[in-house]
């Protein structure tokens, strides 16, 4: 099966998996908060560490250091947990363009950034037929029951070009009926 000609999609094929790029539409207002959130996230570790060292080396009572410490400690755990949801979303919102790699076993979504970057993996077994979700002006498909986006970073024709490409190649029984 030859790849169609879409605007701004580039396909290759890697042994028998399909590989899909495509750009992404960046949303500047939710990568100026992350990005925010990601300053302060790292300007109050910087200060707990100080803190913590600080503490740590004190001539303050050795039991009162130790349950200080252990609160610092916890707070640090919590914090830390905390950074890695807004460094993920930070990634998601900070990537440019959008891989896809399908076959028959596995479909990953990712938005690579340099090295890093946010990848998310599905079961093909569990994923539906894709299509065009009118709300966020993008690709969609089902993963049991969650939806998950991609592809907004084109424009409608050639979104719905994509999925009838996909859906071709991947679930080319997606439109019939079955009549029992």
């Amino acid at each position: 099966m030859s790849f169609p000609l879409i605007d701004k999609v580039q396909f290759d094929t890697l042994d028998e998996r399909l590989k899909v790029v495509m750009p992404v539409q960046r949303n500047w207002a939710y990568l100026g908060v992350y990005s925010v959130l990601l300053v302060s996230w790292i300007g109050v570790t910087v200060w707990m560490l100080a803190l913590l060292f600080g503490t740590s080396v004190s001539e303050l009572s050795t039991q009162f250091v130790i349950v200080w410490i252990l609160i610092l400690l916890i707070w640090a755990y919590i914090w830390y947990r905390l950074g890695r949801s807004v460094w993920r979303w930070w990634q998601y919102y900070a990537a440019t363009r959008e891989v896809l790699f399908i076959d028959k076993d596995v479909l990953i979504v990712r938005r690579p950034l340099s090295l890093l970057g946010v990848t998310d993996a599905y079961d093909m077994e569990h994923v539906s037929p894709f299509y065009y979700n009118e709300k966020h002006r993008s690709v969609a498909f089902d993963y049991g029951s969650r939806r998950s986006l991609f592809g907004n970073g084109i424009a409608r024709q050639s979104a719905q070009r994509l999925i009838k490409y996909l859906n071709d190649r991947f679930f080319p029984h997606a439109g019939e009926t079955d009549d029992y």
